[in-house]
């Protein structure tokens, strides 16, 4: 029978099932991504907020012993314009000339409250063109450091946050918050402080020359381990007499970082100085080393920026420049520390809550994908049996006609011709009678079988009556109806139908067949009422008969 004229059949009734699911778990997604952001972005702040506590801490104290230092600077500047003249001073100056050729000297007032000045001999100033003892200012800054030295005695070295304070001169002598031990000592440290770049880059025929010069990291001299210095110049009246100084050992920053370090910082924390050396880190458990490439590309990052952050993989680098310090404080968190933390445990948790709604969306889908189907098999099943006949599973009278009706008018219009064959069991209430019934549902079913496989795929046929069928051909001529009708009815004479193992019997038919082209005419309920009548012509001409004129 034509497909094409059974009745239409629905969408996908699966597609809208899956598309509102599909919504709800992009919706559902959505939201759970944008949750995640906004955490992240929560971490990352809560990040630079720590961080920007710790600069802040660090730029306190730095900015202490700089205050501190600007001081010391300006009471040497005062005391190398306006000169102590004391006898004190004058015996100290008449002491130095007789002390100025020794290797080594030590020059200190009566006074116990103030710091000796360390020297070298004038011939070992011959060494260094930077250094020289000028005989226009030596007196006047002789003068003002004795002066100075009165000051210097307030530095603690336990408790400021520098760990040693220098006057040194380019006249070959320096002033120490921390004094020399021996000779040794003061000849190995003056050496050491005029080599290192924060006193020679503060020469004035030196363009990176600056009020407040930071070192890069070094290794002390004397056992302080890793330190950064700053200096500043001393000039007076256009001439240099040499660099103020402080020093800031790794061990007291680390002990500062320690303190101000917030939990929320789980990560390695660094300080850096301006080349990015590591001057000292606070590590963390499961620390996570950055490889050579993440660390070139965070390097070239911080160059860039002074103050950022940047993913690194599997892990969260932010940093910021200290102000009063030429040196960056950088913290690298990995996941796993991120994790651990409040927010990491509510990223997992809505992580957690978002797959278990997955997971039972996923479920609710599957189980309504089955009700779904259920009811497509339902519809599916009331609408075959509103279609057709139970026991020959051809179209009942009502489908059969609509069908009929449908090919009718398309032939028509087609101006195509259709032909209709009226079926009819020979005898039938013989075969109920002397068999039962059950043998005459086999009868039935047999003749419904002869017909399904003799029709092409378009054609029509249905079970009109109890024992009476009724087939549609479109396309299809007098001639060849009647053609049909006979395959059908030698085909059903040659079968038997078996009723036991002792009993079969055979059932002949009777039809009538009609075509449009014959009557001029294709109304449905004309042409079946002349193929039923010349059915009961093949009836009463003897049964068995295929008859196709009146």
């Amino acid at each position: 029978m034509p497909t094409s004229l059974l009745p239409p059949r629905a969408g996908n009734p699966f597609l809208p099932v899956h598309l509102c699911f599909l919504a709800v778990f992009l919706f559902s997604a959505f939201l759970t991504v944008h949750e995640a952001i906004e955490l992240k972005n929560n971490w990352e702040e809560r990040q630079r907020a720590q961080l920007a506590e710790i600069q802040k801490n660090l730029d306190s104290r730095f900015q202490e012993s700089i205050d501190e230092l600007t001081y010391y600077e300006r009471m040497l500047n005062y005391a190398l314009m306006h000169p102590l003249d004391s006898s004190q001073t004058r015996e100290a100056i008449t002491r130095f000339q007789q002390l100025r050729q020794q290797t080594t000297w030590q020059l200190k007032l009566a006074s116990l409250r103030s710091m000796p000045l360390n020297g070298v001999s004038d011939s070992w100033l011959t060494r260094d063109p930077l250094l020289q003892r000028s005989s226009d200012h030596i007196n006047a800054e002789l003068r003002a450091a004795m002066e100075f030295s009165f000051i210097m005695q307030f530095s603690d070295p336990g408790q400021d946050f520098h760990s040693r304070f220098w006057y040194i001169s380019r006249a070959g002598f320096f002033i120490s918050s921390r004094p020399p031990q021996s000779p040794q000592e003061l000849i190995e440290s003056y050496t050491t402080m005029t080599e290192r770049p924060y006193f020679r880059d503060q020469a004035p025929n030196n363009p990176q020359r600056g009020r407040l010069r930071w070192s890069e990291a070094y290794q002390g001299e004397f056992k302080e381990g890793l330190m950064m210095t700053v200096s500043t110049p001393i000039v007076s009246n256009g001439y240099w007499y040499g660099v103020l100084s402080m020093d800031f050992t790794q061990t007291r920053i680390h002990g500062l970082m320690t303190e101000a370090r917030h939990s929320l910082l789980q990560g390695k924390l660094l300080m850096v100085d301006r080349s990015l050396n590591e001057i000292t880190r606070l590590h963390a458990a499961n620390d996570t080393p950055l490889t050579p490439e993440q660390q070139a590309r965070l390097e070239k990052r911080i160059r860039q920026l002074p103050d950022g952050v940047m993913r690194l993989g599997t892990q969260f680098s932010s940093w910021g420049k200290l102000k009063n310090v030429d040196a960056y404080i950088v913290n690298i968190q990995s996941l796993r520390q991120g994790m651990s933390q409040e927010l990491g445990r509510v990223s997992l948790f809505l992580f957690s809550m978002w797959l278990l709604f997955v997971l039972l969306l996923v479920v609710a889908h599957q189980v309504i994908i089955r009700l779904v189907r259920r009811m497509v098999d339902l519809s599916a099943k009331l609408t075959w049996r509103a279609n057709y006949d139970g026991m020959t599973r051809l179209l009942n009278r009502n489908a059969f006609f609509e069908q009929f009706v449908a090919l009718a008018a398309r032939s028509q219009q087609q101006k195509k011709p259709i032909a209709v064959i009226q079926l009819d069991v020979d005898h039938f209430k013989n075969v109920n009678d002397t068999w039962g019934h059950a043998a005459g549902d086999q009868a039935l079913m047999r003749v419904a079988g002869v017909i399904s496989r003799t029709l092409r795929k378009y054609d029509v046929a249905g079970r009109i009556g109890g024992e009476e069928f009724c087939i549609v051909l479109p396309e299809t001529t007098l001639a060849d109806a009647q053609a049909v009708a006979e395959r059908i009815r030698i085909r059903l004479a040659a079968k038997t139908i078996l009723v036991n193992c002792n009993a079969t019997f055979n059932v002949t038919l009777s039809a009538g067949v009609t075509g449009s082209e014959e009557q001029g005419d294709y109304h449905a309920e004309s042409l079946q009422a002349t193929a039923d009548r010349r059915l009961y012509l093949a009836k009463t001409g003897g049964r068995n008969r295929v008859v196709a004129e009146d």
